[in-house]
């Protein structure tokens, strides 16, 4: 990996957040990663990175690492069920491009989708819908070195 400032190398885990926000490019106005707030846009896609957990599955001097990435997705529109139908081609979207970014990658064995929550956002008379979905990202690493697989 490259360094970055201060001499530190890029972790594979950044590089994945990386490949997911380019992958998520232009299927919808506003992609963004650990937002501080509401979408300013419709549709949008905040990405967050929820941490990760050892997988069991090791090699001598590898580690696999399960990092969860949770997509929220928002939309509106001016009627309920043409919201549901344009945030379920959201969804659509989106699932199908962490699945090809993970397909093309080098850095990632394995991806399962998880969970998927849909909510109402109460923000004025606009019929607002939301989801957000988890993925594992299951990828390896060299032992004590999250820069280098």
């Amino acid at each position: 990996m490259d360094p970055i400032g201060g001499g530190r190398m890029i972790a594979i885990r950044d590089q994945i957040m990386t490949d997911a926000e380019a992958c998520l490019q232009g299927k919808a106005a506003e992609i963004e990663v650990m937002p501080s707030g509401d979408p300013m846009q419709f549709d949008a896609l905040h990405i967050y990175d929820d941490g990760q957990r050892p997988d069991q599955r090791t090699e001598t001097g590898s580690q696999r690492q399960g990092m969860t990435l949770s997509i929220e997705g928002f939309v509106e529109d001016a009627g309920g069920r043409a919201a549901l139908t344009r945030l379920n081609a959201l969804y659509a979207a989106t699932v199908t491009a962490i699945f090809a970014m993970a397909d093309a990658s080098l850095l990632i064995e394995d991806i399962e989708e998880g969970d998927m929550r849909i909510n109402r956002v109460p923000l004025g008379s606009t019929h607002r819908l939301a989801f957000s979905i988890d993925f594992l990202i299951t990828f390896p690493t060299r032992r004590g070195d999250p820069t280098a697989t």
